[in-house]
């Protein structure tokens, strides 16, 4: 079996999951989305919202974390992830269409990186997911792991690294160590999968953008 094979049917398992538990709930959830074969990068956020522009259930294009937005893309800029060109785009155009959206998945597909959500089923705000949502999608996130198989895992805010790894996490902590002793990725068996794991801060609203680019600019110089 093809792994884009594996991939879709899990899309498809997410979807089933959103009609099962949430028959009525009118968004769409939010896949994952660029280079999805052994990237360098999984970058993995807490769950999607209605500000990304698929999660309307009339989008033709491809569904992955931000599609429409402008926060994150900015701070993937300072941290050296988005070229000068593309995040000029970004800024100067309110609506994504779908060509820009797929040109941009494809500028991640070749940079070896991957984006998604622990929950993918997407809130009106931005609201922390319940521990039953967590519990209803975790198993799926960890098999999409297994399935890209990342060399490095990106888990934004210590609730996706806490249920990744098992493990609880002071942010604050895991800064200040970074800055005394530089970057230390450890290695974590997620399923059945061995990645490095590297908690970071969320890097809009309730997290700490500038921490967020000081952390991603040392994952970066990673190899």
């Amino acid at each position: 079996m093809h792994q884009s094979e594996t991939l879709n049917q899990l899309w498809e398992e997410v979807r089933e999951l959103n009609r099962k538990y949430f028959p009525d709930h009118m968004l769409a959830p939010i896949l994952g989305g660029g280079q999805s074969i052994n990237p360098k990068i999984m970058f993995v956020f807490i769950n999607p919202t209605a500000r990304n522009t698929s999660s309307d259930r009339n989008w033709k294009g491809p569904r992955y974390p931000f599609i429409g937005t402008k926060s994150v893309w900015r701070v993937f800029h300072r941290a050296g992830f988005l070229t000068d060109s593309l995040i000029s785009r970004i800024e100067e155009n309110p609506e994504w269409s779908v060509e820009f959206a797929s040109e941009l998945e494809g500028f991640l597909r070749e940079r070896g990186l991957y984006l998604t959500n622990l929950v993918k089923w997407t809130g009106p705000d931005g609201s922390l997911p319940d521990r039953k949502k967590v519990d209803l999608f975790l198993p799926l996130a960890v098999r999409e792991i297994e399935i890209v198989a990342p060399k490095y895992v990106v888990a934004f805010g210590s609730l996706p690294y806490r249920y990744l790894t098992g493990r609880a996490i002071k942010l604050g902590d895991h800064y200040d160590q970074i800055v005394r002793q530089g970057l230390q990725p450890e290695e974590v068996q997620i399923g059945l999968a061995k990645t490095k794991v590297i908690p970071c801060y969320f890097p809009v609203g309730r997290g700490n953008p500038q921490r967020a680019v000081e952390i991603l600019k040392r994952v970066n110089l990673l190899k």
